[in-house]
């Protein structure tokens, strides 16, 4: 009996120091000199924050997204690669500008197919680097799904949440055939434009609240990834992670549960009303680029609907700003509350800015600032200043090779983009490069620390001082008084090098609009003259 005791006693004792090796290794794994990221994507986020006051909106409340930006450093002269998210995305997960990957709209597709031979996309690069890669959401976009497929080198997730969100048939229905469920739901009853003109493909620019006993779990997608996340934030892990979490609002349809909606009652809400001579000074691609890749327009239809409509639509995209902010809370909660709290890298970026009417244009789609400027907040442990805000002209393409130097990744190949570290030092370090923004072949935007210009395919230019004009009404390329500037600045213009990318669909809408604008100038709408 005593023999049976002590071998009993020895085992213990055995299995008890190997659990503790075993935890302690673990410990020493997750506390690795690389930390851990948090990844979180933003669809369709304008600079309508709280913390700009005036300079975003007057009506909106971000504490969190506020919070979040006191904590560390906000970009806010950032800039996206394209103003659309497909290749705004793919932009980000290769530090690759359009004219590298040739990917310049929705539908332009990946023109250089040597891409995924010479580079990883950034959570590839993670899980060659020894990182466990989680995500829910909208955190990538479509041409990032083709690189999976094909090259099975370039794995970006070793855990990815369910796409699904369980939207009922009636829920579907009220779509109209909108693809992407995780867009849904819309509002009940279908969307006006949709009841306005059937034929119309841009009926997703609508909106209105939500009842939640109308939602399969009571919840929106963008609440069930919130879930899903604080989830992954409550395990243990045996190496560092990176987790990426994507957000869907404030895309279309602007939708969210009833309670935001509430919190912006319809006759409080502003917004600056466009000057009658808003257009005058804009060159004819522009305007053809304003009209938008929808037949009729946006703005045509909006106007149809009456005054009121604008300001249901702002309402909305104000709403789903808040509900937003509201889940990102929950996530940097959780966070707080983990273990990975001290260790853990946050970035938080929108793909794109979006329009709500300025310039005669809605969503996003042009080249004007309300459509390339996208935030980005980045929160470094040990390397960020709280409530640090940098003015320096940046692009999201940045964000991987700062990642990578940030988590001493191996084997990162060239990108377009210029690491942020010196910036996410000192908000102040000067950046010699400006920030590009591509819209379909041969059309781009030059941004500087002061200067916005831009280029569209047929030669028409547009030039506009960023701190005089942060509004962009007063088009300067015709005065000669800024040659000069101009001439400097088009010497930085992107060179595009993918040819093919000409037959791309958004390319030839915006040519042969202005083709037709330009041989039959009556055929311009009377809003855009």
């Amino acid at each position: 009996m005593f023999k049976y005791t002590a071998y009993l006693f020895i085992a213990f004792l055995i299995l008890a120091i190997t659990r503790g090796c075993k935890n302690k290794q673990k410990e020493q794994k997750t506390n690795s000199n690389q930390p851990n990221v948090l990844f979180i994507s933003v669809d369709d986020l304008n600079d309508w924050l709280s913390l700009l006051g005036e300079e975003g909106h007057p009506n909106v409340k971000t504490p969190n997204l506020d919070d979040l930006a006191k904590r560390g450093v906000y970009f806010a002269n950032n800039h996206t690669s394209v103003p659309v998210c497909t290749p705004s995305r793919l932009g980000v997960m290769t530090g690759l500008s359009a004219v590298s990957t040739g990917c310049y709209s929705n539908t332009s597709g990946v023109q250089n197919q040597n891409l995924w031979n010479e580079a990883l996309a950034l959570p590839a690069l993670f899980r060659k680097n020894g990182y466990h890669t989680m995500a829910c959401g909208k955190i990538e976009g479509h041409a990032c799904y083709d690189i999976e497929l094909d090259n099975p080198e370039q794995l970006m997730w070793d855990e990815r949440a369910p796409r699904s969100f369980d939207m009922t048939d009636e829920l579907m229905k009220d779509g109209g055939g909108y693809n992407g469920v995780y867009f849904y739901p819309f509002p009940k009853g279908g969307s006006p434009i949709k009841n306005h003109n059937p034929s119309y493909k841009g009926h997703s620019l609508c909106a209105g609240p939500i009842d939640r006993k109308d939602l399969p779990t009571g919840k929106m997608p963008d609440e069930l990834s919130t879930d899903w996340t604080i989830e992954r934030l409550n395990r243990d892990y045996d190496k560092p992670f990176l987790l990426g979490v994507g957000f869907v609002r404030p895309h279309v349809p602007y939708t969210a549960p009833k309670e935001f909606f509430d919190m912006y009652p319809l006759d409080e809400i502003t917004f600056s009303e466009e000057p009658e001579d808003e257009m005058d000074d804009i060159p004819l691609y522009g305007k053809a680029m304003a009209y938008g890749a929808f037949e009729p327009s946006n703005e045509m239809v909006v106007r149809e609907l009456g005054p009121s409509y604008r300001k249901q639509l702002v309402q909305g995209y104000l709403a789903c700003v808040t509900f937003l902010d509201a889940q990102v809370g929950r996530v940097l909660d959780a966070l707080e509350k983990s273990k990975y709290a001290n260790n853990t890298i946050i970035v938080l970026w929108s793909d794109h800015g979006q329009h709500l009417g300025e310039k005669r244009s809605w969503r996003k789609n042009t080249l004007w600032e309300e459509s390339t400027n996208s935030p980005m907040i980045w929160v470094v442990p040990g390397l960020t200043k709280a409530g640090d805000i940098c003015k320096q002209p940046t692009s999201l393409i940045d964000i991987y090779p700062s990642l990578s130097q940030l988590c001493k990744l191996k084997n990162a190949k060239h990108v377009d983009g210029i690491s942020l570290i010196p910036q996410l030092k000192d908000v102040n370090a000067k950046r010699t490069n400006p920030a590009f923004t591509s819209y379909s072949y041969g059309s781009h935007s030059v941004r500087g620390e002061r200067w916005h210009y831009i280029r569209y395919a047929n030669g028409d230019e547009e030039l506009y001082d960023g701190i005089a004009d942060k509004k962009e009404r007063y088009n300067l390329a015709s005065n000669p008084e800024y040659k000069s500037i101009i001439e400097k600045m088009k010497k930085q213009l992107p060179i595009d090098i993918h040819h093919s990318a000409q037959e791309s669909k958004t390319h030839n809408i915006y040519n042969k609009r202005a083709e037709r604008w330009e041989n039959d100038a009556s055929l311009i709408p009377e809003w855009l003259k």
